[in-house]
């Protein structure tokens, strides 16, 4: 690892410089009533020209609490997963900020607009939360300390770089060392280049009306396997890994960052890519469940890459993925009613306990995309609300209108009503069943 970094390091000069220039890029950023409206919600922008750096305010709000529900439903996805004997890791990236020199932050002012230590101790007790409960994360915010810390995310784009990535794999070889045998960490060469047009410039070009210039940073080379110099000496033999992920590993609709590859490298492995671009935290992890190759493909491990902005402490997006796992082994159904499901609430009178089953399916036919709102409503007039998103980023065969949510974690009160709203659609016909 040391070597990595020392690597990753010595690339760093090849960065194109920014041209300089006053900063901020403009006074528009810093307003909101001067940006778009579709960035407003994002914004403020903060930004220096001199230094290159944008980062929006969205970025500066931690969502890494934990509670004890989530934690209960990551050690029941992590039992679905070891069920199939597959292992499940979490691969988080860090809080962009983080990242962002100290003197830059000086000049974007945003010690004024954000605790960064707080931040930093937030994420990483999230991360220990997740190891507590038996699910493997390397805690990545290590890295704002090393030599590499500022080639690790952009300065004009929200994604981590090749080295970046790079850095991420090699710190979760050594978190799981041991676990997979062969493994010799080697120097990579950053000896290619990858240009970045940059979310984030792109914000500034429609409030400012100059784009600023893409970054030319250094991205790695790895080798190939099966080739003489690769670290996979017998690649039939080597352990099969599905990454599932986001743009981090999925941008401009092919892995752009190289993580596939790095993952490879640090893990002496073959991964197999099934991340998807604009799906958030459920998106790619259902299309991999409804992929069935979870099931038929016999992989040792599953890496689950999730971003800054969608950390797995959202509780309706795990109970989704958890109702999803369960579904696909359910052995016995129980039709509750057959119904019109649209914006409007649809409500279904029917009691049972929730630890007689183990989750509820909505099934619409034609309707594989959409966010559908569940309530449940106990005897005691309590109301228990799940978000259920599909993405439409998802490949069309991976889409399924079954909608699925978990029981699991659930206080153990009767259900004596469930209401059901499908938001911003028509009426529809549904199927609405408990499974086991």
């Amino acid at each position: 690892m040391k070597n990595l970094l020392k690597s990753a390091a010595l690339i760093a000069g090849l960065t194109l410089p920014v041209v300089a220039s006053a900063a901020p890029y403009c006074a528009a950023l810093a307003n909101l009533d001067d940006l778009p409206t579709k960035y407003q919600k994002r914004g403020p922008f903060y930004s220096d020209a001199d230094a290159g750096w944008i980062v929006s305010a969205d970025q500066l709000k931690a969502a890494f609490n934990v509670s004890q529900e989530a934690v209960l439903l990551w050690q029941m996805i992590a039992a679905e997963f070891e069920k199939r004997g597959t292992t499940l890791v979490v691969l988080a990236a860090p809080p962009r900020p983080l990242f962002v020199p100290e003197e830059t932050s000086d000049s974007l002012d945003l010690k004024r607009a954000f605790d960064r230590s707080g931040m930093a101790r937030d994420f990483s007790a999230y991360i220990a939360a997740l190891n507590a409960a038996g699910i493997l994360a390397p805690d990545l915010s290590v890295l704002t300390g090393g030599e590499a810390a500022g080639d690790y995310y952009f300065k004009r784009d929200t994604h981590w770089t090749p080295v970046g990535a790079a850095l991420s794999a090699a710190h979760l070889r050594q978190t799981i060392d041991g676990t997979l045998v062969g493994h010799t960490l080697q120097v990579v060469p950053f000896s290619e280049s990858y240009q970045e047009k940059g979310s984030l410039s792109h914000v500034a070009e429609q409030a400012c009306g100059t784009r600023p210039a893409p970054e030319t940073v250094a991205a790695p080379v790895f080798a190939k396997a099966g080739s003489a110099d690769s670290l996979l000496s017998d690649p039939v033999t080597a352990p099969r890994i599905a990454l599932v992920g986001t743009s981090f590993s999925n941008r401009y609709q092919r892995d752009a960052y190289q993580v596939a590859d790095a993952l490879a490298h640090a893990l002496d492995a073959e991964v197999e890519n099934h991340a998807i671009t604009g799906g958030g935290l459920v998106g790619s992890m259902s299309g991999f469940i409804q992929s069935n190759a979870l099931e038929t493909e016999q992989y040792e491990m599953v890496v689950w890459e999730t971003p800054y902005t969608a950390p797995l402490t959202q509780v309706d997006g795990l109970r989704q993925i958890l109702g999803e796992l369960h579904a696909q082994s359910a052995t016995d159904v129980d039709p509750l009613q057959t119904g019109q499901v649209s914006d409007d609430w649809l409500s279904i009178r029917h009691g049972f306990s929730p630890a007689d089953h183990t989750g509820l399916q909505i099934i619409v036919p034609g309707q594989s995309t959409g966010t559908l709102i569940v309530e449940l409503i106990d005897e005691d007039g309590e109301k228990t609300r799940i978000k259920l998103t599909k993405s439409d980023r998802a490949d069309p065969a991976l889409r399924t209108d079954n909608w699925d949510l978990a029981f699991g974690g659930l206080a153990p009160k009767r259900i004596e009503r469930i209401k059901l709203r499908l938001l911003g659609e028509a009426a529809k016909d549904a199927q609405v069943r408990l499974f086991n």
